[in-house]
C-alpha cells in the first residue's frame, strides 16, 4: 500500500528541499540546508535508495537530535542520525539502508 503522505510535511526529493516557506530549492549538504536544520521538526526523504521519515528530538544531553523512522509490514523500525551538523546526504542514504535492508544494491 503506498504512504500516505502529510501535505505539510517538508520533502527532500532527488537532493532538493521542498517546503511551504522561502526554504524551497534548497539542496542538501548546503550551507542553507544546514540553517534549516536548526529549526526544522520533520520531513521526508526520498532517494533511489528508498525512504524514511526523519524527526528532531530534544534530548537533555546534547540538544536537538535527529532519528529516522521507517514502517514497515506494521514495525517501526528507527536508526540515529546525530546532529544537524552531521545530517548529509550520504548520512541520510546510510539510514536508508538501514531500514530498509531489502535497498542493498
Amino acid at each position: 500500500m503506498p504512504r500516505h503522505e502529510a501535505r505539510s510535511t517538508p520533502k527532500v526529493m532527488s537532493g532538493i528541499l521542498y517546503t511551504d516557506d522561502q526554504h524551497t530549492g534548497t539542496r542538501l549538504d548546503s550551507p542553507a540546508w544546514f540553517a534549516w536544520l536548526g529549526y526544522g521538526v520533520t520531513f521526508y526523504y526520498q532517494s533511489q535508495l528508498g525512504a524514511l521519515t526523519a524527526r528532531c528530538e530534544q534530548r537533555r544531553r546534547g540538544g536537538r537530535y535527529w532519528v529516522a523512522y521507517r514502517r514497515q509490514a506494521g514495525v517501526l523500525r528507527r536508526a540515529h542520525l546525530g546532529k544537524s551538523e552531521h545530517l548529509t546526504a550520504q548520512r541520510l542514504d546510510q539510514a536508508v539502508l538501514i531500514l530498509n535492508p531489502a535497498a542493498h544494491p
